[in-house]
């Protein structure tokens, strides 16, 4: 199970998943701790005697910044995670929650597709236990009982194929994604989704995590039984996914493994397609679809789809219908009756150490937020966007590309070429800071039908996984527009896009801590200016090098120089290795394309401030104050199997004690605990 929600027909957010570098992961919904100041901004630690004793910075940076601030973060019981980017989330949503309230409490009649209508009669649905119970799987179960009635492998892969070609459900086989390709970003490809590895790799193969397998599994066999199989058939049938699950999880690309576009871009024709998959007509999956003709078709797990084409046998049918009846299941759990919805919360907040669930309205307004995410949107936008911040950033911006090519012109391992290359990149990047000039179309093809129409929670659910694929399908056969945006402006985060050769700052990410247009430069430096360098900085980390100034993925460097960028990535991986959470340790390789941003973005900030020792101090403080956070110690090890990121102390005292600039304002020495000697300290961007 992943973080967020598994909509696999969320077609947008499979892309993003393996082509984007996000700046925060965030958890699924949470409600954070609220601390009594969201805007204070860090003033650096020099002169400062508030921690002073047995904590020193010197020793532990990240926790002399943050102690006060973490003593005053106590998670609830629906509680996961507490950070900055959760924190402003909550407010968001609760601005958001207060705009949904008022709706459903008043009289009006709103026009058919505004986005008032939309937002009062999606949250009715919602909110009407009564007909989501009365309603159960609803309009999607006949689709659930053509899977379930399949005789043979051919009908049962037709019933994938239906349900991926209405709504974009993905289980075994017969999922695909429209976006860009990735040897040509200005044109759509087909690519060929992978399997849903339910509760996923990391945690089926990991170690420390087969308690979290068998409590998942527990859900399985629930999940069936509210289905309406009888225990012995429920227990055997879970039995039957687990087995399916540790096969095809066995065969699946990493995550890390997921951002390297040489294991994820294999191009296949619909003939050599059906070498791969010999157990499916291809032609016919292909054709009902509505994906047939294309010159190419992309595998994203090859070794993977080799697996499920040697499970998709007569024997295995039962087996397979109940994997996909599961998946199903699971993917539609919270739209569905409160007893489906129950199951599914119970078991994500097993697997993140939450001890209570949410209560009824805070799930309400949240599910009517996540469908009507663009409609939200025009609203957030009208009330907390400012021009004056969007130009501020605007020349913060173009300090960090113009100091990121004097750090690539500095480069000896490179040759000239490959740096004209590489500032070609900088200078082409397009910057897309606030909100989109039009709103994505799907936003008028989404509308909601009310109660009082017949409409439902999971009807209208299943309405906007349609407009998802049908706006997919429109994509094919037209040039990309990159002014495109996938992700919304009252979202609190950041992304760098390889095809685009772009970075991405929400408008809802333009506030403190990240940003205060009253604070000093050294803090809004460290603040959002370390996030806008990061974001530059994924355009040159192991993956965003692969991708050329148009987006394509186009290896551009001599084979020496990806061999010494190899020597400084391994490095890097050893230096993470040797941290560790819990006694466990950090995960250099699945880390590495973040750490690689991080360590950029630090050189890149203090090189900019140089010798101003106060803005430097303002700087590191508030980095390690942007990045404060508590975890449950479930979350925090769900963290350490699936997140790209290192945790969040690491991110902090690792890339302060490789840049030299730390040392000179705080004069560390051998002894101290932040203490790295200067040949071991590490990163590929100096």
């Amino acid at each position: 199970m992943k973080a967020e929600k598994k909509l696999l027909a969320c077609l947008t957010a499979a892309a993003m998943a393996v082509q984007l570098s996000a700046c925060q992961i965030l958890p699924r919904r949470e409600l954070v701790a609220r601390t009594s100041d969201t805007d204070e901004m860090s003033n650096g630690v020099l002169g400062d005697e508030k921690n002073q004793g047995e904590l020193r910075y010197q020793d532990d940076y990240y926790e002399y910044v943050n102690s006060e601030l973490l003593e005053t973060i106590e998670l609830g019981p629906t509680d996961s995670h507490w950070d900055w980017f959760g924190e402003l989330t909550a407010v968001a949503d609760e601005e958001m929650g207060e705009i949904i309230r008022e709706l459903s409490e008043d009289g009006t009649v709103y026009e058919k597709g505004s986005s008032e209508q939309k937002i009062k009669d999606l949250y009715q649905c919602v909110s009407d236990m009564e007909n989501r119970n009365e309603t159960g799987l609803g309009p999607l179960k006949p689709h659930m009982d053509r899977i379930r009635n399949a005789q043979n492998i051919q009908e049962y892969v037709d019933a994938l194929t239906y349900l991926s070609d209405e709504f974009g459900f993905s289980s075994i086989v017969g999922g695909y994604s429209i976006m860009q390709d990735k040897a040509d970003s200005s044109r759509y490809a087909v690519y060929l989704l992978y399997a849903d590895t339910l509760i996923g790799k990391e945690y089926v193969e990991g170690t420390d995590t087969q308690e979290y397998v068998e409590m998942y599994m527990d859900y399985v066999e629930n999940m069936l039984l509210e289905f309406g199989m009888k225990e012995e058939e429920a227990r055997r049938s879970a039995d039957s996914v687990e087995r399916l699950m540790r096969e095809i999880c066995g065969a699946s690309l990493t995550v890390e493994q997921f951002y390297d576009p040489s294991k994820t871009y294999n191009v296949y024709t619909a003939e050599t397609l059906q070498q791969l998959y010999t157990n499916v007509d291809i032609d016919k999956m292909l054709k009902n679809l509505r994906i047939d003709g294309q010159d190419q078709y992309i595998v994203m797990d090859v070794e993977q789809a080799k697996k499920v084409n040697s499970l998709l046998t007569e024997e295995n049918l039962e087996a397979l219908k109940d994997y996909s009846t599961f998946v199903m299941l699971n993917d539609v759990a919270s739209y569905a009756g409160g007893t489906w919805a129950g199951l599914y919360e119970d078991m994500e907040n097993a697997l993140y150490g939450i001890t209570e669930r949410w209560g009824d309205e805070d799930t309400w307004l949240e599910l009517t937020r996540e469908l009507l995410p663009w409609d939200f949107a025009t609203i957030y936008v009208e009330e907390h966007f400012s021009q004056e911040d969007k130009e501020a950033v605007e020349e913060m911006i173009e300090l960090i590309l113009e100091e990121y090519e004097t750090i690539i012109m500095g480069q000896s391992w490179m040759s000239q070429a490959t740096k004209e290359k590489a500032v070609g990149k900088l200078k082409t990047m397009q910057i897309k800071i606030g909100y989109p000039d039009e709103w994505p179309e799907e936003k008028d093809m989404m509308q909601v039908t009310p109660v009082s129409e017949g409409g439902s929670l999971i009807s209208n659910l299943l309405v906007s996984m349609n407009v998802l694929v049908e706006h997919s399908l429109n994509q094919l056969g037209r040039e990309v527009d990159k002014t495109v945006w996938d992700i919304t402006p009252q979202t609190i985060n950041a992304y760098y896009d390889p095809l685009n050769n772009e970075i991405i700052f929400p408008a809802a990410i333009l506030q403190a801590p990240f940003y205060d247009s009253d604070s000093s430069y050294g803090a809004n430096m460290g603040g959002i200016g370390y996030v806008i360098a990061h974001e530059v900085s994924h355009a040159f980390d192991i993956t965003g090098a692969l991708y050329d100034e148009y987006g394509n993925y186009n290896l551009w460097w001599t084979e020496e120089e990806m061999e010494e960028y190899q020597r400084l990535s391994q490095s890097i991986i050893q230096y993470y290795s040797g941290y560790e959470l819990m006694g466990v340790k950090v995960n250099g390789e699945l880390t590495l394309m973040e750490n690689i941003a991080d360590l950029g973005a630090m050189t890149c900030i203090a090189s900019i401030i140089g010798d101003d020792k106060e803005a430097l101090d303002q700087a590191f403080g508030q980095m390690a104050y942007n990045w404060a956070c508590v975890d449950t110690s479930s979350f925090a090890m769900y963290l350490l199997n699936t997140d790209t990121h290192s945790p969040n102390r690491v991110r902090v005292n690792a890339v302060l004690s490789s840049c030299d600039a730390f040392y000179e304002v705080y004069d560390i020495k051998e002894t101290d605990g932040m203490y790295v000697a200067p040949e071991n300290r590490v990163g590929i961007w100096r």
